[in-house]
């Protein structure tokens, strides 16, 4: 038995503290080591070709990728059952990252003023004016209330799985039934519950986000 395949089988209070780790990496350090370095050593033409090229997933660029950071993007990953994850700045960036890569410029979100106040923000007064649309959906409660808010710039339906601060709770997986025969994706943040609680994507989600520091 390899050791990803004793990772699998791990439990999840096993993962929060294990995954995306192994010490033998890192110099059998106990703990992930925090590597406060802007740069990584290219050593030779041949791994510079390789790192440039995007080759080899070694650090190049503390901004591009680090090894402190890649153990939470693995732990995070492992903890959904998910293929990967990305970490970001900040919730607020997840969930512009998100956004802009479902939609990008011109096309539109459809969602719901159940949002934490951050976010209901930055629909109003900052996507809109980076060209990205947004619609909301008056009855949240209401599938086809959704359905029919959905428009042919329509990319993505976001909402928040318990939403924060009004704990209303999200249909998910009739909402990734709607998106999906729509031919567009649903985007959750998971903020309030963490995936402890609830994995959006066991129940079809296609992008999980969160604030780390609240979660």
């Amino acid at each position: 038995m390899t050791a990803s395949d004793t990772r699998r089988q791990w439990h999840f209070d096993t993962l929060k503290v294990q995954a995306g780790y192994n010490a033998s990496e890192h110099n059998h350090a106990v703990s992930v080591p925090i590597y406060q370095t802007t740069a990584f050593a290219l050593e030779t033409a041949d791994r510079a070709d390789a790192l440039f090229g995007f080759e080899s997933d070694d650090a190049l660029y503390t901004r591009m990728g680090n090894p402190t950071v890649a153990v939470l993007e693995q732990r995070v990953a492992a903890l959904h059952k998910a293929p990967s994850a990305i970490a970001l700045a900040s919730g607020m960036a997840a969930v512009t990252y998100a956004l802009f890569n479902a939609a990008g410029r011109g096309g539109r979100i459809l969602t719901t003023y159940r949002l934490y106040g951050g976010t209901a923000d930055a629909f109003t007064n900052i996507y809109p004016e980076l060209g990205l649309g947004v619609d909301l959906v008056e009855d949240a409660d209401s599938i086809e209330a959704w359905e029919r808010g959905i428009t042919p710039q329509t990319r993505a339906l976001f909402v928040e799985s318990v939403s924060n601060p009004l704990t209303a709770v999200a249909d998910l997986e009739a909402l990734t039934q709607l998106a999906h025969a729509h031919n567009i994706i649903l985007i959750v943040d998971n903020t309030l519950v963490t995936p402890y609680l609830l994995n959006p994507l066991e129940y079809g989600a296609d992008v999980v986000v969160y604030s780390a520091t609240k979660a």
